[in-house]
């Protein structure tokens, strides 16, 4: 296997959170740092798709953590909280990715070219977890009196908004509303003992045909986060295959925009048009092209 086709398979086990074949490709030779054709680096990449379980494997390998992309400057930590949950909706996953990162030396306020550093982000995306994390790591100026960026790490704040909390210690306010979460293995909940949404209990329950704002269905969110299984009984439910979001963006779109070939795969077998165009004229070949998602590129 030469060294352009380490780094390609590199990038497809990245995007389906493979940490196993990840490891093995480092040890083969695969660069942690070197940028793919998308010009990211492997961890933009993974922070970029929630592949949470490569992030720490790619950080031991040495791949630096404030390496920044060109075009807009974002760095890995910056496209962790620019996506916030939308492609990963395990709070804990996503908290122990920033944790990971910010150990590395992850710099929360290195600016982008439109000025966001990932505070800013994670303040936006009401990541809160991130924001105490952040806070952790590296105190957050927070102000004084009424000119509080984040009143609710001020304990002085907290106590004045909240009568009860004057009963207890500074020490106690601030272990229980302040400081970030303890770790915690990815495949625990922080709130909840049961499944999370978008597995394949809420596949076969889901409505195949209701759409959101953006005109998703249930089988575009499948393929945006890789969920073959899912997308697998999606189907067999009678879900469209070339459902069109507002955007014209259709589930194949979507999976070869994300890097998720195996659901892409999936659609194709299943006779998804790889030809069909979205609102800008553009196709699946296009939005595999341009993700770099080699693998589906070539199927296609």
């Amino acid at each position: 296997m030469n060294e352009a086709t380490i780094q390609e398979e590199l990038f497809a086990a990245i995007c389906h959170n493979e940490a196993d074949v990840v490891e093995k490709l480092l040890a083969a030779g695969a660069d942690a740092d070197k940028r793919f054709r998308n010009r990211l680096t492997p961890l933009m990449v993974a922070a970029r798709a929630g592949a949470h379980a490569v992030i720490p494997v790619l950080l031991a390998h040495g791949a630096y953590v404030n390496a920044s992309y060109g075009l807009w400057g974002r760095s890995a930590f910056h496209w962790l909280c620019y996506q916030g949950l939308s492609s990963h909706y395990h709070v804990e996953a996503h908290t122990e990715s920033a944790r990971a990162l910010l150990a590395a030396g992850a710099d929360a306020y290195m600016p982008d070219d439109s000025g966001d550093t990932p505070l800013i982000l994670a303040l936006r995306h009401r990541l809160k977890n991130v924001i105490k994390l952040i806070h952790a790591y590296s105190p957050i100026p927070n102000g004084t009196g009424d000119k509080l960026l984040i009143p609710w790490l001020d304990i002085a704040y907290l106590r004045k908004s909240n009568p009860y909390l004057r009963r207890y210690t500074d020490k106690e306010i601030h272990a229980h509303y302040i400081a970030p979460p303890e770790p915690r293995q990815l495949g625990e909940t922080l709130r909840r003992p049961y499944s999370l949404p978008y597995d394949t209990a809420w596949a076969s329950k889901a409505d195949v045909r209701t759409k959101d704002k953006r005109g998703f269905t249930a089988l575009h969110h499948a393929a945006a986060l890789g969920l073959c299984e899912a997308a697998a009984i999606l189907i067999d439910r009678g879900a469209p295959i070339d459902a069109t979001a507002r955007s014209g963006a259709t589930p194949l779109m979507i999976a070869a925009r994300s890097g998720r070939w195996k659901v892409g795969h999936l659609l194709l077998a299943h006779g998804a048009d790889p030809l069909k165009q979205d609102c800008n004229k553009r196709n699946s070949y296009d939005f595999a092209r341009r993700a770099n998602n080699f693998r589906l590129f070539g199927m296609i």
